[in-house]
């Protein structure tokens, strides 16, 4: 009775880990020292145009460009020496050619014993925040011109105020004569 108990509050917590990693919108890749997949997301699934479960087994760099692989190889190098890496860009490469890029944060995955039994890396597609970049820096422009029209609406009033009051002060004296 123990023993199916624990079975089955195991498999509450497998599928519980199950239904967050699913529900995450961000890539999950989870590898071993070596940069074997060990566990991807449905995230990364979309991104590569694979199958979760052909995720498990294959190399880190296959799913990377050449140029994205080479520096995910020296990530192991950069955990030891710094604990981490921050704010990288990566690119995916889906099975149709395109590249995806990623916003990418790595870390050590340690075993209990303490020692660096892999590393998970976590992205965010980077074209979301440049379309997003994008707007912000357009609605910026905006403002700035609209800002600059209304500067320039501000002295061709001030202007005009001028030439009146200069229109009437000359006006007086010529009505008066």
């Amino acid at each position: 009775v123990e023993l199916e108990e624990k079975n089955r509050e195991l498999e509450q917590a497998h599928g519980f880990i199950d239904s967050v990693l699913g529900a995450m919108s961000d890539v999950l890749i989870v590898c071993d020292r070596d940069g074997i997949i060990q566990r991807g997301n449905a995230a990364l699934a979309r991104a590569v145009g694979w199958e979760v479960e052909q995720l498990a087994g294959t190399p880190v760099t296959g799913l990377l460009t050449p140029a994205s692989g080479e520096a995910v190889t020296r990530f192991g190098d950069e955990i030891r020496d710094h604990g981490g890496v921050n704010d990288r860009e990566l690119e995916l490469r889906h099975h149709s050619g395109d590249a995806v890029p990623l916003a990418v944060n790595c870390t050590g995955r340690y075993d209990a014993r303490g020692r660096l039994a892999g590393m998970v890396l976590i992205g965010r597609p980077v074209g979301e925040l440049r379309q997003a970049y994008s707007a912000l820096n357009e609605a910026h422009q905006e403002l700035q011109q609209t800002q600059q029209q209304l500067v320039h609406s501000e002295k061709m009033a001030s202007l005009g105020r001028l030439v009146a009051g200069v229109a009437h002060e000359l006006n007086n004296p010529i009505s008066f004569i």
